[in-house]
């Protein structure tokens, strides 16, 4: 909660906002911050994380400038991340953006990226759906990224993977394998994990064969020559 004074600059600024006027929303906000600040972060903290819930969550449309972010709401989320409680890890994964246009808050970032703070997420409430949710997706676009490059082979970030980066690969979509295991829309995702697998796998070989084939489209070729004798 807001006291009285904090509370009347607050809407004073959000009048300033529904102006349009830049230089007046600055000042506006960080009078407000100003004011704010000299409580203790505990009176306000409850205050701050309802708006990333709003924007986070709901998909309310509040724009949050940098000044509030850094002075308010990631402390406020930094704090409840650092007690586990429900929630916090979630909403700093979707204000990440902020997040990285900060480089305060970027050195006090609990965890690494989005992956890292969902899995906290759950790790905080297992029963947190929405982050599972976020988790899955996030999940499974990175495994389609890794798999866009083909027949050319498998990438691990932006380059190709190594023999290491293809052992991960294999370790992460065994994870993604239990995070949707008992979903409902589990079956949706049947042909990404079985072409992952197979790829993931036949692209570190490729590596391990220490050049031998000048491409993975031909080592594939080659494989498949290799099978269909033997059959």
């Amino acid at each position: 909660m807001l006291d009285a004074t904090a509370e009347q600059m607050w809407n004073s600024y959000l009048a300033a906002e529904s102006r349009g006027m830049r230089a007046e929303k600055l000042v506006a906000l960080n009078l407000f911050l100003d004011e704010l600040t000299k409580s203790p972060l505990q009176g306000w903290s409850d205050w701050a994380c309802g708006i990333a819930e709003r924007v986070v969550d709901r998909g309310d449309g509040f724009v949050i400038r940098i000044p509030l972010f850094e002075r308010a709401i990631f402390p406020a989320l930094r704090e409840g991340f650092e007690k586990s409680s429900p929630g916090h890890a979630r909403w700093l994964a979707g204000l990440l953006d902020l997040v990285y246009r900060s480089r305060t808050c970027r050195e006090q970032l609990p965890e690494r990226g989005e992956f890292g703070l969902l899995r906290a997420a759950l790790r905080h409430d297992p029963l947190d759906l929405r982050s599972q949710t976020r988790l899955v997706q996030a999940f499974a676009d990175q495994l389609r990224y890794s798999l866009h490059a083909l027949p050319s082979g498998v990438l691990y970030g932006t380059d190709g993977a190594s023999i290491e980066d293809c052992k991960e690969l294999e370790k992460e979509l065994d994870e993604f394998c239990q995070l949707i295991e008992g979903q409902e829309n589990h079956s949706d995702f049947d042909e990404l994990v079985k072409v992952s697998r197979f790829h993931f796998r036949k692209y570190r070989e490729y590596l391990e064969t220490d050049g031998q084939c000048t491409s993975y489209a031909q080592f594939l070729e080659l494989d498949r020559s290799r099978h269909a004798i033997g059959h």
